[in-house]
């Protein structure tokens, strides 16, 4: 359905309510403060950590947490450049080892 405005009074009245609407509307998500990390990992590279020692995939991890696949991805690698881990399997067990899960469920 469409409609077509051609009345000029009409037409500047919604364009002037839209405006002032808009100015006076709020985000629908406001921007988020960064939260405090823990030796340089997140409380959402915690999550994903837990995620990891469950064996899921990154698609898995992503669908879990509600964010793109790739956004996983980054999270992960900064998670293993945080760890100094060369692998998946070596990141498993540092995340194990560091004591990280402990920190998330504490």
């Amino acid at each position: 359905m469409a409609l077509e405005l051609r009345q000029p009074d009409i037409i500047n009245y919604l364009a002037t309510t839209f405006e002032i609407l808009w100015r006076l509307g709020t985000p629908m998500f406001p921007t988020a403060e960064p939260l405090p990390t823990t030796n340089g990992i997140t409380p959402r590279q915690q999550a994903i950590a837990a995620l990891l020692t469950e064996g899921l995939t990154d698609a898995d991890i992503a669908a879990r947490l509600g964010m793109n696949v790739r956004t996983a991805r980054v999270h992960i690698a900064k998670l293993s450049a945080v760890l100094n881990s060369t692998s998946r399997a070596q990141l498993g067990y540092l995340i194990g080892k560091s004591g990280i899960l402990d920190r998330a469920s504490g």
